[in-house]
């Protein structure tokens, strides 16, 4: 299926994917629905903004996925490159200066068109997006982070977004903070992005990944 899962014995912990974070009050009440018909009453939020099924029978996953594209929720790409994390930004927050959920759509719906050709070195990757340096979108521990800033440019406000890269979590608790690379103007930050993932495709050794690499 495209259900993004983890299998053990039998059972698998079934990721629903919601780009953005977003779903509609329909699609929650639709979501509530295929809940209790394959895992009873429990759903789990995830770090990165989507749903977690636990629990479900391996045997149920392809109707699960069934009934998850037919409420809107069957979408592949959890976990993956194209599943960005974005914090509100300027959308409701006070404290936005950059429009993190407008860069973070941008860039999945860009690498997303590209997926097929996408190695898989590339597509495990994690973007995080923060509209400011407080890192509600958590970019300070994404392999490739970006938090808005304003940079003054003949006499303008512009915004711009602070690149990271390198940063990640462990199973045993650790987090490394990426490294500050470079401000990039906002409406030049995806393709900043392609660019840098080129580089990363073109220049490793073979077998490196790319926190190594970075």
């Amino acid at each position: 299926t495209n259900v993004y899962t983890q299998r053990q014995g039998g059972y698998a912990a079934a990721t629903v994917t919601l780009p953005l974070g977003d779903m509609t009050s329909a699609q929650a009440r639709a979501l509530a629905d295929v809940a209790r018909r394959y895992v009873g009453e429990s759903l789990r939020t995830t770090v990165d903004q989507n749903i977690m099924l636990r629990w479900v029978r391996e045997s149920d996953l392809p109707a699960l996925y069934r009934d998850l594209t037919a409420i809107g929720l069957g979408s592949a790409g959890a976990g993956t490159i194209v599943d960005v994390t974005a914090c509100p930004g300027t959308d409701t927050c006070k404290l936005g200066i950059a429009s993190s959920r407008g860069l973070a759509g941008e860039l999945s719906r860009r690498l997303g068109e590209q997926a097929m050709q996408l190695d898989a070195a590339v597509n495990g990757l994690h973007i995080k997006v923060s509209g400011c340096f407080n890192s509600c979108g958590q970019h300070h521990i994404a392999n490739i982070g970006f938090h808005g800033a304003s940079k003054n440019v003949d006499g303008r406000a512009v915004p711009h977004y602070q690149l990271m890269i390198g940063g990640y979590t462990a199973t045993n608790g650790v987090a490394v903070f990426g490294k500050r690379i470079a401000q990039i103007p906002a409406m030049k930050t995806p393709d900043a992005t392609r660019a840098l993932l080129a580089a990363y495709k073109a220049g490793k050794n073979t077998g490196e990944n790319f926190l190594d690499w970075s």
